[in-house]
């Protein structure tokens, strides 16, 4: 059976790593529920089901801000094709939002299978077939790869357009020849459709061209890359608001405002992510691989490109360097292998490099399972989902009193989109007098209790200003919820307590 599998794979390599990556991303279809962080549900799936089931609850939508409508920055491609997605499951009755996630996951998890199907390849055109293979089996088994595939985050919905584009240059043998740096442009034009901020690992590719005295590829590249903004930005910009761009302008006006709101860390933290985020000591060998040398320049300068400019602004968040991920990966490890296996030092200490490999996959395995079967931001969308079924819901009050940082409710797994959400973040707030500014037939009825800290005593502020209630039921967190809250308390994945006011008004 294993030397059947050998075989096999070593006839059809593309094919056995498309299926040993496609395991554990349908894995993580299945198991890996919940989300990620705010904006792979909130920005994406909480809109697009919005606009299908209550046309009225997202203020994205300029008839939904009243008189003077304005654009909030937020593009419209990729939401719009879950908007579309989600059209399609209520023409076939797929109602539940957890099946429904399902589904969204499966063709997440089919997408990105093209990053490591492309990756093998990049790496089989600049090294050898054993190097190829054993990038393309990184690329499949990383262990964050399968977790973060099936999340709607732009940041990573992108890389395959990244990619294809990248591959489309690479595999001319004769240098990007016009057909070549148009399909090139498209596909990366798409990205930036998806993640407006790969402009910069556009830009990098277009100079690349320039560079290697590439004129004409260059001009075509240009306009590939033009037009799917052109017809898929500007065009639904010009249908919502009569301009073309009007979201994208907004995008940029608010981050070049925003600059340190969120972060502010300093120019090195994506270098620390790199030399982490493979796990050490490899990641530091696929560090020291991309920074050996420039070559292919088409690939390298628009991942540096991308890393310098992020490096640069003030605003750093992980997830925000995720486009390039895979492409460095790809690069730095192809020049390390290639270097390592040249090096008369590394021949005579081969052993050391194995122990390295005999370190990184047991960690890397074991990381693996446990992020393929997370179920991330769990005790959140188990009290959404358990209020399903719960009759005459008018609306939550959220009470976090004890941390002061009320997280939003993802109200898609609810289904209840006209509730009234009423934020409790200090036991010194006037509960009773927010309460009666509702009219009695829309006034909050379910109560969330964010924690179990201190919890008697919070129950007790709620009840003496809102009334007795009942609890109904408890949302617990998942494994990796509590994992991650264990090493850092500062991520917000607690159990949670959904209780119903029982005083009639």
């Amino acid at each position: 059976m294993v030397q059947a599998w050998r075989a096999w794979a070593a006839s059809r390599p593309l094919a056995a790593l498309t299926l040993i990556a496609l395991v554990p991303r349908l894995l993580a279809a299945f198991f890996s529920g919940g989300y990620f962080a705010h904006d792979d549900h909130f920005l994406i799936i909480e809109s697009a089901a919005s606009w299908v089931q209550d046309v009225g609850y997202s203020t994205w939508l300029p008839w939904n801000q009243g008189a003077e409508p304005q654009p909030t920055g937020h593009g419209f491609f990729y939401v719009g094709f879950h908007f579309l997605l989600f059209k399609a499951f209520g023409t076939i009755g797929l109602t539940d939002p957890k099946a429904a996630m399902v589904v969204v996951r499966l063709l997440h998890a089919i997408w990105s299978l093209i990053v490591v199907r492309v990756g093998y390849r990049i790496a089989l055109k600049l090294s050898s077939p054993g190097i190829a293979w054993r990038t393309g089996l990184l690329l499949a088994l990383f262990y964050f790869m399968p977790f973060l595939a099936v999340r709607n985050l732009v940041e990573v919905a992108c890389i395959p357009f990244l990619m294809l584009g990248v591959w489309h240059l690479l595999r001319d043998p004769e240098g990007s020849p016009v057909r070549a740096a148009f399909v090139a442009g498209v596909w990366i034009g798409l990205a930036m459709n998806v993640r407006f901020q790969t402009i910069f690992f556009a830009a990098g590719l277009g100079l690349a061209l320039l560079l290697m005295r590439r004129w004409i590829p260059a001009a075509i590249y240009t306009i590939g890359l033009a037009l799917p903004l052109v017809v898929l930005q500007g065009g639904i910009d010009l249908v919502l608001w009569g301009r073309p761009f009007a979201e994208m302008t907004e995008y940029v006006l608010y981050n070049l405002a925003n600059t340190t709101t969120y972060f502010d860390q300093p120019w090195y933290n994506y270098l620390l992510l790199l030399a982490g985020i493979f796990i050490p000591p490899l990641s530091l060998a696929v560090l020291f691989g991309f920074f050996r040398r420039t070559s292919p320049l088409l690939l390298w300068l628009p991942v540096l490109a991308f890393l310098a400019f992020h490096s640069y602004f003030p605003n750093k968040q992980e997830r925000f360097l995720f486009p390039i991920v895979p492409l460095f990966f790809v690069i730095g490890y192809v020049s390390w292998e290639q270097w390592r296996s040249a090096s008369a030092w590394w021949e005579r200490r081969n052993a050391l490099w194995n122990g390295t490999l005999r370190f990184f996959w047991p960690v890397n395995i074991g990381l693996l399972l446990l992020l393929t079967f997370s179920y991330s931001k769990r005790s959140r969308v188990e009290a959404m989902y358990g209020l399903r079924d719960v009759p005459d819901v008018r609306g939550l009050i959220i009470e976090d009193t004890f941390k002061g940082t009320v997280p939003l409710p993802p109200l898609y797994y609810s289904g209840k989109w006209e509730m009234n959400v009423v934020p409790m973040p200090s036991d010194t707030m006037d509960l009773r007098t927010r309460m009666v500014e509702f009219p009695p037939a829309e006034r909050p009825n379910i109560v969330l209790f964010i924690g179990e800290e201190a919890l008697g005593d919070r129950i007790t502020g709620v009840v003496r200003q809102a009334g007795p209630m009942k609890v109904l039921f408890r949302a617990e967190p998942g494994a990796l919820d509590r994992l991650v809250h264990w090493l850092n308390p500062v991520n917000r994945n607690e159990t949670i307590l959904v209780a119903r006011l029982t005083r009639e008004e």
